[in-house]
Protein backbone atom coordinates (compact mmCIF):
# COMPACT_ATOMS: atom_id res chain seq x y z
CA UNK A 1 0.00 0.00 0.00
CA UNK A 2 1.79 3.71 -0.72
CA UNK A 3 0.84 6.43 0.79
CA UNK A 4 1.82 10.26 0.75
CA UNK A 5 3.03 11.77 3.99
CA UNK A 6 3.86 15.66 4.36
CA UNK A 7 7.13 15.32 6.26
CA UNK A 8 9.55 17.91 7.49
CA UNK A 9 13.00 15.88 6.65
CA UNK A 10 15.37 16.91 9.18
CA UNK A 11 18.61 14.95 7.63
CA UNK A 12 19.35 11.96 6.21
CA UNK A 13 21.88 9.05 6.50
CA UNK A 14 22.78 6.13 3.83
CA UNK A 15 25.07 2.84 4.62
CA UNK A 16 27.09 0.35 2.37
CA UNK A 17 27.68 -2.51 3.77
CA UNK A 18 28.86 -5.53 1.66
CA UNK A 19 27.73 -3.81 -1.47
CA UNK A 20 23.94 -3.87 0.07
CA UNK A 21 23.17 -0.19 0.05
CA UNK A 22 20.61 2.36 1.31
CA UNK A 23 19.62 5.05 3.55
CA UNK A 24 16.84 6.21 6.04
CA UNK A 25 15.51 9.78 6.33
CA UNK A 26 15.14 10.95 9.39
CA UNK A 27 11.95 13.03 9.60
CA UNK A 28 9.12 14.50 12.16
CA UNK A 29 5.18 15.31 11.70
CA UNK A 30 3.52 17.56 14.72
CA UNK A 31 1.66 14.91 17.38
CA UNK A 32 -1.84 14.49 16.28
CA UNK A 33 -3.91 17.39 18.10
CA UNK A 34 -6.54 14.93 19.58
CA UNK A 35 -3.87 12.54 21.43
CA UNK A 36 -3.98 13.51 24.85
CA UNK A 37 -0.93 11.30 25.47
CA UNK A 38 1.07 12.97 22.73
CA UNK A 39 2.83 16.41 23.46
CA UNK A 40 5.04 18.20 20.01
CA UNK A 41 6.65 16.64 17.21
CA UNK A 42 6.83 12.72 16.35
CA UNK A 43 10.21 11.90 15.15
CA UNK A 44 10.12 8.71 12.73
CA UNK A 45 13.08 6.99 10.75
CA UNK A 46 12.00 6.07 6.91
CA UNK A 47 13.94 3.71 4.88
CA UNK A 48 14.98 4.69 1.53
CA UNK A 49 17.34 3.98 -1.23
CA UNK A 50 20.50 5.10 -1.75
CA UNK A 51 20.01 7.39 -4.59
CA UNK A 52 17.18 9.30 -2.49
CA UNK A 53 20.41 10.84 -0.12
CA UNK A 54 21.59 12.15 -3.24
CA UNK A 55 19.08 13.74 -4.47
CA UNK A 56 18.58 15.30 -0.67
CA UNK A 57 22.42 16.84 -1.30
CA UNK A 58 20.18 18.96 -3.43
CA UNK A 59 18.46 20.50 -0.78
CA UNK A 60 20.86 20.40 1.89
CA UNK A 61 20.94 23.75 2.50
CA UNK A 62 17.24 24.07 2.98
CA UNK A 63 17.05 21.11 5.35
CA UNK A 64 15.09 21.03 7.53
CA UNK A 65 12.55 21.28 4.88
CA UNK A 66 9.20 19.87 4.04
CA UNK A 67 8.69 17.21 1.53
CA UNK A 68 5.79 15.03 -0.14
CA UNK A 69 7.48 11.48 0.20
CA UNK A 70 5.98 8.87 -1.25
CA UNK A 71 6.00 5.97 1.09
CA UNK A 72 5.09 2.08 0.99
CA UNK A 73 4.04 0.62 4.36
CA UNK A 74 6.34 -2.63 5.26
CA UNK A 75 6.07 -4.85 8.69
CA UNK A 76 8.90 -4.54 10.21
CA UNK A 77 10.27 -5.93 13.41
CA UNK A 78 7.66 -7.20 15.72
CA UNK A 79 5.16 -6.86 13.62
CA UNK A 80 4.99 -2.93 14.02
CA UNK A 81 4.51 -1.00 10.49
CA UNK A 82 7.40 0.98 9.08
CA UNK A 83 7.50 3.23 5.85
CA UNK A 84 9.79 2.63 2.45
CA UNK A 85 10.35 5.95 0.96
CA UNK A 86 9.78 5.58 -3.07
CA UNK A 87 9.74 9.28 -4.16
CA UNK A 88 10.68 12.42 -2.38
CA UNK A 89 9.36 15.92 -3.46
CA UNK A 90 10.60 19.05 -2.26
CA UNK A 91 7.30 21.50 -0.98
CA UNK A 92 7.43 25.00 -2.09
CA UNK A 93 7.78 27.28 0.52
CA UNK A 94 5.06 29.35 1.62
CA UNK A 95 5.64 33.13 1.55
CA UNK A 96 4.14 35.50 4.12
CA UNK A 97 2.32 37.53 3.08
CA UNK A 98 3.36 41.94 4.21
Amino acid sequence: MENYLNLMIIGATRYDIDGNRGGSLWAYSPAEADDDNRVGNEVMKIACDWKHIDQLRNHAERLPAMFTVKAQMKAGQGGKITFKALELKPQEPIKKSA
